[in-house]
């Protein structure tokens, strides 16, 4: 269920019950926001490798890539405010 479709139930239940009764109603909504968020999380497992690797084993077939990293410089002096 999604959250807009979530809203609006919450929305018509308003009008329609007392306070005690939408407060129940308001704690059975957010179960299902939450549910459907556990569901999602469950949906999107940890990749098994990592970006770098991932990224290498793209261009594995092409021979790889091999960049010229440049040496580091100090840092510049950091601005004066006064």
């Amino acid at each position: 269920m999604r959250k807009v479709d979530l809203q609006q139930q919450a929305v018509r239940l308003i009008g329609q019950l007392s306070t005690e009764k939408l407060k129940s109603a308001i704690d059975y909504l957010v179960y299902l926001q939450d549910a459907e968020t556990r569901n999602v999380s469950s949906e999107h497992e940890a990749p098994a490798q990592d970006l770098g690797t991932a990224i290498h084993e793209l261009f594995k077939p092409f021979g790889g890539v091999e960049l010229e990293i440049p040496p580091r410089e100090p840092a510049r002096e950091p601005p004066r405010f006064d």
